[in-house]
């Protein structure tokens, strides 16, 4: 890195015409950039404890909820409103982009603009919009001052995108109680769903002793309920959190899931060694979803098992470069955790197993290191995944792949399997948001492949209603758009998979598509077993866009390398600008759902 900016400093010191002043500038900024530079590697060293203390610390700040902040958080922000902004310019000031009597203009426009602000702040009931729109603007001010360091320009942007999508994340947390748009929650004081089991834990400090299958959702493995337990446990002793805050307090550390599984794709996709838009638009595609929005709010165990399912890729994909024990271990780890968080997250397992076998083929005169790795890697995953599984069958002869029936009682969409995957008429397409008979909609949503797509941009609870007179188009061009996206990635995964000379090699290629794949057959065929709508919630494929952002990573990798034809250069143009528009639209449409939260 020195040596790449002392280079970068002595072509820019060349090209200096008015002496030492224009030198001294030179040398000036290419300090700078070294500084942050080192500051970004700093960072990037430990980047989910540094995301974990972010969330750590923004407990006392709001309690995870915008009407949880006391007058002293409330003041704590409006200080924090003008520390950063003054600090940005210091350090633009520093970097030579903007000179002294500026930046003293500036700070004394921040301190007073600030000072004034602050009155509306304190008494806004939008104060995620303030918040939100502070960090976009500090996010924004602090790339400008590094405008100029064209070799770290990647990482930069990508950085961007990781903080202004957790905003994003953020702000909906604000708005959102851990009562609003869950699944399967129900009460902290009740005696089912996620949220009793959380309770039990806490009261409890153990797992439950009777049937787990006798109240509704407590067949779940226990991690994410018993980590959840610990969290509330903190809250109210570390910051003396009283019940009711401490447990909106749990959003929290479901914003870090979504954060840290955003990190794990930035990871995923320069371990291919992507950059240019080939990095930054597919990361945006996962940063911005809405799907990983609403995850952020929502406090049951499916954000955690994403979470480890997608670092399980990572691992994986790592190993297929050097298989060898030290890097099986983690996997064995991952996949372990992720079934006691969901068990249907050893949905990745075949396809790692697959993995291992070609791993074993391609290494056959080490075949007894690799069987020596295979059984470390059984030894620690296996008790691990199957823990629970074991203990309820054994005390209590319980289904190993028990999952509640609703009947037809509940959301029954019928049998007749070609209507439900094959009707597309436009009844389908109008509105844009899942039908509900129990919301006065005309017919149940039955159709997974378009309920899918309706689930992961709205949810089940969010309709026209947020949307009035002509705000109602945002989620409509929001709906198309992601539908011709969702479409190109599909094409892009078989495409591809047969495409030479992409920078990922086809056996992790054969891994992305063949884990996509199975993933989508086990879907189709719980919605057949199971057909009630709720059935068709995207939150069983959260992971799966970890597999688009690599497709699509590929496809822009296409267009920008190689001889830059004209068809070239309209599709990357075409692309970005849909992919720009998804992520602004689903990034308004929340913020349009949190102001319809709040003020109706």
């Amino acid at each position: 890195m020195k040596k790449s900016i002392d280079t970068e400093t002595e072509e820019i010191t060349e090209s200096a015409s008015d002496g030492t002043a224009a030198l001294k500038d030179a040398e000036r900024k290419m300090s700078y950039y070294q500084k942050a530079a080192s500051v970004l590697d700093a960072l990037a060293k430990h980047p989910f404890l540094v995301t974990f203390l972010a969330c750590f610390a923004l407990i006392p700040l709001c309690y995870g909820a915008q009407d949880n902040m006391t007058p002293s958080a409330k003041m704590i922000w409006c200080l924090l409103g003008m520390a950063v902004p003054a600090a940005a310019l210091l350090l633009i000031e520093h970097s030579g982009i903007i000179g002294k009597k500026t930046c003293c203009f500036g700070l004394l426009s921040v301190f007073c603009g600030g000072t004034f602000l602050s009155y509306f702040f304190t008494r806004s009931r939008l104060l995620f919009v303030w918040i939100l729109v502070y960090i976009c603007l500090a996010v924004f001010a602090l790339r400008a001052s590094v405008l100029g360091d064209k070799r770290n320009k990647d990482r930069y942007n990508a950085l961007m995108i990781i903080l202004i999508s957790f905003a994003v994340k953020f702000s909906y947390v604000l708005y959102t109680s851990c009562y609003t748009r869950q699944n399967d929650v129900w009460s902290f004081d009740g005696e089912k769903g996620h949220a009793a089991y959380i309770e039990y834990i806490f009261q409890n400090l153990h797992l439950p002793d009777f049937r787990p299958t006798s109240r509704w959702q407590f067949y779940h493995p226990p991690l994410h309920h018993s980590i959840s337990a610990g969290w509330i446990h903190l809250c109210e002793t570390v910051f003396g959190a009283s019940r009711n805050f401490a447990r909106e307090s749990l959003q929290l550390l479901m914003l870090f899931y979504s954060a840290a599984a955003v990190i794990i794709v930035y990871k995923l996709l320069k371990h291919f060694g992507f950059s240019g838009k080939a990095l930054v638009f597919p990361l945006a595609i996962f940063a911005f979803h809405p799907a990983y929005i609403l995850s952020s709010g929502a406090i049951n165990n499916d954000q955690l098992a994403a979470l480890l399912t997608v670092l399980t890729i990572l691992l994986t994909v790592r190993w297929t470069k050097e298989p060898t024990l030290r890097n099986i271990m983690p996997i064995a780890l991952s996949i372990g955790f992720a079934m006691i968080a969901k068990l249907n997250a050893a949905l990745i397992a075949p396809p790692v197993a697959l993995v291992f076998l070609w791993g074993l083929a391609k290494n056959l005169k080490q075949i007894k290191k690799m069987f020596i790795q295979f059984g470390a890697f059984l030894a620690v995953c296996v008790p691990i995944g199957l823990s629970w599984t074991v203990r309820n069958y054994i005390r209590w002869y319980t289904d190993p792949m028990y999952v509640p029936f609703l009947g037809e009682e509940n959301q029954f969409v019928g049998d007749d399997i070609f209507r439900r995957l094959f009707d597309f008429s436009p009844k389908q397409f109008s509105p844009v948001f899942e039908n509900w008979l129990r919301k006065g909609d005309a017919f149940d949503e039955y159709n997974p492949n378009v309920a899918i797509l309706k689930n992961s941009l709205f949810g089940e609870d969010i309709d026209g209603s947020f949307f009035p007179g002509f705000l109602s188009v945002i989620p409509v061009i929001l709906f198309w758009t992601a539908l011709v996206l969702a479409l190109a990635g599909v094409v892009f995964t078989v495409m591809f998979m047969f495409k030479k000379n992409t920078r990922i090699p086809l056996r992790d290629k054969a891994f992305l598509a063949g884990f996509w794949a199975f993933n989508m057959y086990y879907f189709y065929l719980f919605c057949y077993l199971y057909p009630n709508t709720c059935t068709q919630n995207f939150r069983y494929l959260y992971h799966l866009l970890a597999v688009s952002a690599a497709e699509y990573a590929m496809f822009f990798d296409m267009l920008q390398t190689g001889e830059r034809t004209a068809a070239k250069k309209t599709l990357s143009r075409v692309f970005s600008v849909a992919i720009i528009a998804f992520c602004v639209l689903s990034s308004v449409t929340y913020l349009l759902v949190g102001i319809h939260d709040t003020v109706g």
